[in-house]
């Protein structure tokens, strides 16, 4: 499998809709391209460093840990908060 071999990047964005909801985009990037994993309404959790982190982590075990060589995500404060964890 390619992320074994060289590794992959978790992907996060979010973003609001003309609803006023909060979405985040989960993906992962390795060699061979990019996979759309799961779009998540996020307007309860998103201001809350626990359940973004919780989110994230869900990816990373799904992923297997030792494949991830990286997790970006957008700027919003509660992922720069998280990322101190």
């Amino acid at each position: 499998m390619e992320k074994k071999k060289n590794g992959c990047s978790i992907m996060s964005n979010g973003w609001t809709d003309e609803k006023e909801r909060t979405l985040v985009n989960f993906l992962v990037n390795c060699s061979k391209g990019i996979m759309f994993m799961q779009s998540i309404d996020a307007s309860s959790m998103i201001k809350t460093e626990e359940k973004i982190l919780e989110l994230l982590d869900k990816w990373v075990e799904q992923v297997g840990e030792k494949n991830v060589i990286q997790v970006i995500t957008d700027n919003h404060s509660s992922y720069v908060m998280t990322g101190n964890k």
